[in-house]
């Protein structure tokens, strides 16, 4: 008696999905079995910031001590929630949290590194990040970046750079100095009056820059480039107490 080929394949195709249908639920049945074993946590200090330690960040998993991780089940441990919880925290840039078949949980972070450091002589001093936000200070870590005094500090720790166009102005200025290798080593301290009008002082040289506000800024910096590398060796590093870039096409040495 011969057998339809028609039924035999359909037979096989029944059985292979009852086969398919069958390990995906062992799968899921062992995922449900599973539980954290271990937290793994990575922290990226490329630019050698330690705002963020790992008690940080076990602080954060477990929402302050108040759940519990390791011995919980797969399912019941929501890592969307997780990575939430690591953001709070005003230090970390990115986090990325995932787990492996062995019970281990992953966390990943990568933090926020400072432009700037704002100090304020009656208020809390504030970092301002590379991506404009205004960060607190850390009693752990002081990160070696030029400072902003001045009266006008008083207006830029109020929200992010990136919110006014005045903090714009002053977050680009900050990203210029940082991504030059000889401004990001010379320039030490920025003090802002009330107006917006910047003075510069440097690390080595004792003439202090009068920069004016944080406009044309690649202009006013050729012109101060001109000034270190034609005049000063020319009359001398010591010859003047300040030199002014801020008026077009002008460069005033005193």
């Amino acid at each position: 008696m011969k057998v339809n080929s028609g039924l035999l394949r359909a037979g096989k195709w029944v059985l292979a999905s009852i086969a398919v249908v069958g390990s995906v639920g062992l799968v899921v049945h062992k995922e449900g079995e599973r539980s954290f074993k271990k937290i793994v946590i990575n922290i990226e200090n490329q630019y050698d910031n330690y705002f963020v330690n790992e008690a940080d960040v076990m602080h954060l998993i477990s929402a302050g001590g108040t759940e519990k991780i390791l011995g919980t089940a797969y399912e019941s441990l929501s890592l969307k929630k997780v990575e939430n919880r690591i953001k709070t925290h005003k230090f970390v840039n990115s986090t990325e949290v995932f787990k492996d078949f062995r019970g281990n949980l992953f966390v990943n972070i990568t933090q926020n590194r400072p432009l700037a450091r704002i100090i304020r002589q009656y208020s809390p001093h504030a970092y301002i990040s590379t991506e404009g936000e205004i960060l607190p200070v850390s009693e752990r870590f002081t990160a070696r970046v030029p400072l902003i005094s001045g009266p006008y500090t008083d207006k830029l720790v109020k929200s992010d750079l990136s919110e006014t166009e005045e903090g714009r102005q002053v977050y680009e200025l900050l990203r210029y100095i940082d991504e030059d290798p000889f401004w990001k080593a010379q320039i030490a301290q920025l003090e802002i009056d009330a107006k917006g009008h910047i003075i510069m002082y440097p690390q080595v040289t004792k003439q202090f820059i009068e920069f004016g506000k944080a406009e044309q800024i690649e202009q006013k910096f050729k012109k101060l480039k001109i000034f270190y590398d034609k005049i000063l060796p020319a009359k001398g590093w010591n010859s003047y107490r300040k030199v002014n870039v801020k008026y077009q096409d002008q460069i005033i040495c005193e």
